[in-house]
Parts: structure tokens; C-alpha cells; sequence
């Protein structure tokens, strides 16, 4: 929450203007300055957006909207106050004698207020100056200063008191500063040594129950030195010795990081000044226990099964993990859970050892924000959570200060809780313009649909007219910011083995554009709305996973189409087998569908990859190339086969008798059918190892079935006069 100023010219309110575009733009990554973006107008081909401005993005939009009305309103103010003012009304109605000698004081404060503005942007322009210097400076007493000077301008500018001490301790022989930060009931304590070393971080509360080390640790190493010491080689020996302690610039201390925690907590310190009715951090702190106590239900319900928690449950609580307050963890790849000590993860989790977890959750983590609107009801301090208990579910009714609500939507066939939870939701408090904001660690790229039912969580209507069917060209479609390039590139090529044999894919997408948006916040209204959330971005996430596994190609670019170019038409030397795959996303994040010709089989195949929406989970079924999306689920997965191989789908298989005849279409059955080929793609996450492992077990069947059929029959014969056996792979020569 920015801090209320009390601006009173309008030169004063400009700044704060302009403060706030420039505050935005850097959010937003757009150009800040007048020269930035007249050379980006001039460009041929400009950077595309990075779909972030919309609701959900790094902006609160509805308060910046505010703000702007607010400042616009001011100038207009004072500038017809100063037109309707004493000196305009002398001028244009006093008599000739004084009028010339009226003008002149007039002219003498325009030029006052000119001067004033010269004088306030050469000002600032000096301190930014001396901050870069400070940053660059290697003084242990510059560097403190400019630390301290630093955290002083975050805590002023979110509207909180500063006061430092300055002294030696007795167990330290260097001088200590001691910033302390106050609100109206958190006071924040961060020692710094003169050398610039952060010697400890507390953070206290008017109430003791608030107290938490974890925070204290959040922030201290927010902005605690990562530089280390340097490592130099001595002239002429060879060996390598430490160096002296070199700072790079700001000392590589986050400042970022901890500007967003410390708003964190400023916010909620702001309302409980603003609000004094409702107590802002019991209602958090309420949050989290309500996380925890889901946590400790699905561990019991599944044996402590805490994979499975993550990926089908609620997820695991990390309180002040990211952000200062309550956050779940709700998904991670299945290459970072690879190597996971699932019972040290949940030791450290009971430990609340935040700082032991090194695997990359993707993490959901609960705050505050100011809001245009009176969305959120707030617990008395005599509750401590929004979810009942077990006791309670059966015998509590109501609440007199809201009602009772049945969550049916946290039980279906694919949840743990196979009981409806229940919840309380207070009644909205009328005067508090503030509401909750789930925030994502890190943003997430959503399809569309995606988007638009995580802003129905706060009625964000304002989303839906941001992000019609438009196909703005200005925008990145949901393949481009997967893929993260432009539409430049045409064909990707990954090669999983090494060798003269290895089985080269290449792969392409339907250029068919999907709008997409990168969400970095949800607001929401009450705490149940987080399991829905994280259930949405859950299949997000495993569709971008399937989809970005296809275009990480594992060689580079220049070097396939200089290969490709010195391949002359009717020579065989092709380097190893290439297969070309069409990756389609017809309903993301729902669907992705991967069409090849199998070179083994000379059979097309489709394969339809459908993301379960509870789970996130992907399953797969093969579908001959007469099928559409839109007939999912009316052919089984046998009769899907069978159709694709022996089907008048333009599939030729040389007359092949021995495959059409009904054992061929079983002995087949066993290794394409859906259970398997799911089981492949759900432990690998990678659509290119499925096509690879697809391929692999197709070679054996045609290897088995010509032996059987014997070298001397005709279908054998057909067959190696269009193939060689080389290495034990068959390879088609190039035509």
C-alpha cells in the first residue's frame, strides 16, 4: 500500500503521476522512458507483450485506475481554484494602473514554479547518481549507508516510521546500526554491522501469538550479502588464493524480494490502523492453520502418502515460505521430484525448516491487497479457522456472524476427502475496501478459459473485456510463450539416442492461435476458492509441461538444415531414422494431440492426450486418423487400434494378411493400448520419450512378426525390398 501523501501543487501531484505509470511499466516489462519507447515505435519488428496486462497481472489494476482519477482530479482542482483565484480575478477585472504591475507577480511565480521543478528533477537526478555510486563503492561504511539508506526510502514510501541507532555492542568490536521500522502493530529490528553484514532481523507484534522466526529468517536473507569472496590466481605460480571480499552491485541483496515482504506486512499493518474493528493478522493466521489442518487430514486418509497429498490434494503448507504469511505448495515436475527423500521432505515440512526445501515448488502464497470493492468477510478473534472441525461438521449450525457453507466441490471420484469439508464464510463488512490475493510463485502462463475462471473468484469483470477473441498480433499466442520464441522457427528437432541409428523427431504445431495470459495473482474471496485454483492450474501446468517437452529440442537449429542440405535426393546416407510429429492443442489446457506416421508400421497415428481437470493428470488413447477430437470417448481403445491399423484410413500396409488377421491386431493391442501407453506418458511428463518408446516397441513387433512369417514368404519380401536391416534397426532409404 503506497503511502498517502500530502501533495498540494501540481507539480507535486505530476510526480506522483508519473511515479505511478513508471512504477507499472516496470512491472508490466514495457519501455519507462520517453526515448525508450520512441525508439521501440520505431522499430520494424517490436518486441511482442508479455500478456500480463490484464487483472491478473503484476499490477492491481483497480487501484491504479483509482489512483490515476484521484491525482487527475487534484491538478483539475487546483487548477481552477487558481482561475477562479484573487490574482486572476485582479487581473482581468482591476482597474489599467495595477494591471501591469499584476501580470509581472504572475509571470514571477510561473517562473518560481519552473525553477522549483528544474531544481526537484536535478535533485533527484543527483540521488540517483550518488545511490549507483554507493551500490559500486567497495567501503564497508558506504555500503552500510547506502543498505540503510536504502531500506529507510521502502519503509517511508509504504507509509512507515524509521529510526536509527547507531553504537557498539560489547561482544562485537565493530559499531552496530540498529534501523527500526514501525507501524501501528509490527515494529521491525535489522542490525547492521559497519562492514555492511546483517547481524539479525526481528520482527515483533502487538500480539505475541503473531510471532514467527520464520519471518525474521524470510527477511534477513532478503537482504543479507551473496556475493563471497572471490577466487584469483597469483601471478606466476599458478595456485589459486582468496581474494579480498568484492561486492557486486547492490551487493547482490534482493531488494526486490524484500520491498514485496515487507508490503506485505505494511499492508496488513495499514488496515489494522484503517480498520481497527477487524484484526487482519488473526484472519492469516486463521488461513494458515485451515491449510494445515487439510494437510494433517490427507496425510492420515492416504498413509502419509505425501506425494500424493502434493499432487491430488490441497498441497503442502509452507507458512512464510515465499511471502510473509500462509502458501501451499501445489505442483512440481516430475524431474524435480526425481531424486526426492519423500520422508526428509516431510520432516522438514513438521519442522516448518522452510530453508531445507531446495525442490521448485510451484507455490501458492496468501496476502492482502486494497480492493475498489467490499469483497471479503473477516473471523472474529474468538475463531481460529474458517474450516470446522470434525466435531464441529456435525454438530455446529450456524455462526452469528455468517453462515455455514457445504463445499461439495471439494469431493469427487479423484479428490482424498471423500467427506464434503465445511466452512464458515463471515458476513462482508460494508466499510473494509480490502480483499485476499493468492499470489503464484512463479506466474504461470493459462490458456484463455483458464484465466477467465480464475478472475470469477473476485467478479474481476474487467478481464473479460481485456481478452476478447481478438488475435492481437501484439500479443504472444498460449505455443509462443510456451515455447518462448516467435513464429521464425518452423520445425524443432529432438534425438533421444546417439548413434548412426538414432530415430531423429521433428517437431511442428499447428499455427492455429490460442490466447494466452500470464497470471501472476488471483483475488479471491474466501480460502475454499484456493483448492479450485490450484486444481485449474494443476492441468495448466501439465499441459505446458507436454507441450514445452516437444520443442526442447537437443540440436541446435543451423546444425539440422546444414545437415539437411547436404543430403542430395536418391542417396540413403540420412543419419539415422527421422520421424516428423504435428503437435495440436485444440481445447488447452484440455487436449494436446501428436500425429505421426509410424515408419515401422506405415500406419498414421494420432495420439490424443487428455488432461484430467481434478487431477491434472494426463491419460492417452490412439485414435486412427478418421477420428476428431469432438468423438473422444465413443471408440474403445481396442476397436481405435485395430482401426488404425488394419482401417481404410489411407493407412497402406502392402496387403500384409499376416497383420490383418486378428492375432496381428492382439499381438499389437498389447503394447499401444491406453492403459500402457499412459502409464509411459504420466512417469515421464514427455510426449517425444512416449513417440520414442511408441517407435521402439513397434520395431520389435514387425521384427517379431517377420520371423514368424518366415523370409520366404511374399509379405517379407515386400517388406525388405523397402527397408534395411541394419544394426537392428530397420531403416527406409531415402527416395
Amino acid at each position: 500500500m503506497p503511502n498517502t501523501t500530502n501533495a498540494t501543487t501540481v507539480q507535486e501531484h505530476l510526480r506522483e503521476l508519473q511515479a505511478l505509470v513508471q512504477d507499472s511499466l516496470k512491472h508490466w516489462k514495457l519501455a519507462t522512458t520517453a526515448a525508450t519507447a520512441t525508439a521501440l515505435a520505431g522499430q520494424s519488428n517490436p518486441d511482442r507483450l508479455t500478456n500480463e496486462l490484464h487483472p491478473l497481472g503484476p499490477v492491481q489494476v483497480g487501484t491504479l485506475q483509482r489512483d490515476f482519477k484521484e491525482k487527475i482530479a487534484a491538478i483539475r482542482s487546483i487548477c481552477l481554484s487558481f482561475a477562479q483565484g484573487p490574482l486572476q480575478q485582479s487581473l482581468n477585472g482591476s482597474d489599467s494602473s495595477s494591471a501591469p504591475a499584476l501580470r509581472r507577480y504572475s509571470t514571477l511565480l510561473k517562473e518560481e514554479t519552473q525553477h522549483d521543478e528544474a531544481l526537484s528533477f536535478v535533485k533527484l537526478s543527483m540521488k540517483q547518481c550518488q545511490n549507483t555510486l554507493r551500490a559500486a563503492s567497495q567501503d564497508g561504511n558506504i555500503k552500510t549507508e547506502h543498505l540503510i539508506s536504502t531500506i529507510r526510502d521502502m519503509a517511508t514510501e509504504l507509509g512507515l516510521e524509521c529510526y536509527l541507532e547507531t553504537g557498539s555492542r560489547v561482544d562485537n568490536l565493530v559499531s552496530v546500526s540498529t534501523l527500526t521500522i514501525g507501524g501501528n502493530v509490527i515494529v521491525i529490528d535489522i542490525d547492521v554491522e559497519s562492514t555492511g553484514a546483517i547481524l539479525r532481523v526481528k520482527v515483533s507484534y502487538a500480539s505475541e501469538i503473531h510471532q514467527d522466526e520464520r519471518i525474521d529468517r524470510l527477511l534477513a536473507h532478503n537482504l543479507r550479502c551473496k556475493c563471497g569472496k572471490l577466487l584469483q590466481t597469483t601471478p606466476g605460480s599458478g595456485k589459486v588464493s582468496e581474494g579480498n571480499l568484492t561486492h557486486l552491485p547492490d551487493c547482490s541483496r534482493d531488494f526486490d524480494a524484500f520491498s514485496k515482504n515487507l508490503r506485505a506486512l505494511a499492508t496488513l499493518d495499514s488496515f489494522s490502523k484503517k480498520y481497527p474493528n477487524v484484526d487482519f493478522f488473526h484472519n492469516m493466521r486463521s488461513i494458515d492453520v485451515d491449510f494445515k489442518e487439510l494437510f494433517k487430514r490427507e496425510m492420515k486418509i492416504t498413509a502419509r502418502d505425501l506425494h500424493k497429498v502434493l499432487t491430488q490434494g490441497h498441497g503442502i503448507p509452507m507458512t512464510h515460505a515465499v511471502l510473509p504469511g500462509p502458501s501451499v505448495a501445489y505442483w512440481a515436475s516430475k524431474a524435480d521430484l526425481l531424486d526426492v527423500s519423500w520422508d526428509d521432505l516431510s520432516t522438514a515440512i513438521e519442522q516448518g525448516a522452510n530453508e531445507k526445501v531446495k525442490i521448485p515448488f510451484h507455490r501458492i502464497s496468501v496476502t492482502m491487497e486494497e480492493s475498489t470493492t467490499f469483497s471479503s468477510g473477516y473471523l472474529p478473534v474468538e475463531r481460529s479457522g474458517f474450516l470446522l472441525s470434525e466435531e464441529e461438521t456435525y454438530g455446529l449450525n450456524s455462526v452469528p456472524y455468517g453462515s455455514i457453507m457445504n463445499d461439495q466441490g471439494s469431493v469427487s471420484a479423484t479428490t482424498i476427502l471423500q467427506q464434503p469439508l465445511k466452512w464458515i464464510v463471515p458476513n462482508i463488512d460494508s466499510t473494509v475496501e480490502a480483499t485476499y490475493v493468492a499470489v503464484l510463485h512463479p506466474p504461470v502462463v493459462v490458456a484463455e478459459d483458464v484465466a477467465k475462471q480464475l478472475a470469477a473468484f473476485s467478479n474481476q469483470a474487467g478481464l473479460n473485456t481485456t481478452m476478447g477473441f481478438h488475435k492481437d498480433p501484439g500479443y504472444l499466442s498460449l505455443q509462443e510463450c510456451l515455447i518462448n520464441q516467435g513464429t521464425e522457427q518452423t520445425q524443432w528437432e529432438v534425438t533421444l539416442d546417439q548413434g548412426a541409428n538414432a530415430v531423429r523427431q521433428i517437431y511442428s504445431f499447428d499455427r492455429t492461435k490460442n490466447e494466452a495470459r500470464l497470471i501472476h495473482r488471483v483475488p479471491f474471496t474466501h480460502i475454499s476458492q484456493i483448492y479450485i485454483c490450484t486444481k485449474l492450474l494443476r492441468q495448466q501446468l501439465t499441459f505446458n509441461t507436454l507441450f514445452q517437452s516437444c520443442f526442447r529440442e537437443t540440436v541446435p537449429v543451423d546444425e539440422t538444415k546444414k545437415r539437411l542440405a547436404t543430403i542430395h535426393p536418391g542417396t540413403t546416407d540420412d543419419h539415422g531414422l527421422e520421424v516428423s510429429i504435428i503437435v495440436q492443442t485444440p481445447q488447452p489446457p484440455n487436449t494436446i494431440l501428436a500425429s505421426f506416421l509410424n515408419p515401422y508400421t506405415e500406419t498414421n497415428m494420432i495420439l490424443e492426450i487428455l488432461i484430467d481437470a481434478g487431477t491434472g493428470l494426463p491419460t492417452v488413447r490412439l485414435v486412427n486418423e478418421t477420428t476428431t477430437s469432438s468423438a473422444v470417448g465413443v471408440t474403445s481403445d481396442a476397436a481405435m487400434i485395430g482401426g488404425g491399423i488394419n482401417g481404410d484410413s489411407g493407412m497402406n500396409m502392402n496387403n500384409m494378411s499376416d497383420v490383418n488377421n486378428s492375432s496381428g491386431s492382439q499381438d499389437h493391442q498389447q503394447f499401444l493400448i491406453g492403459e500402457k501407453l499412459t502409464r509411459v506418458l504420466q512417469t515421464c511428463d514427455s510426449i517425444p520419450i512416449l513417440v520414442r518408446w511408441i517407435l521402439k516397441r513397434s520395431l520389435s513387433w514387425m521384427k517379431g512378426r517377420s520371423s514368424i512369417q518366415g523370409k520366404g514368404q511374399s509379405q517379407l519380401g515386400r517388406r525388405t525390398s523397402s527397408y534395411t536391416e541394419e544394426g537392428g534397426i530397420l531403416k527406409r532409404p531415402r527416395v
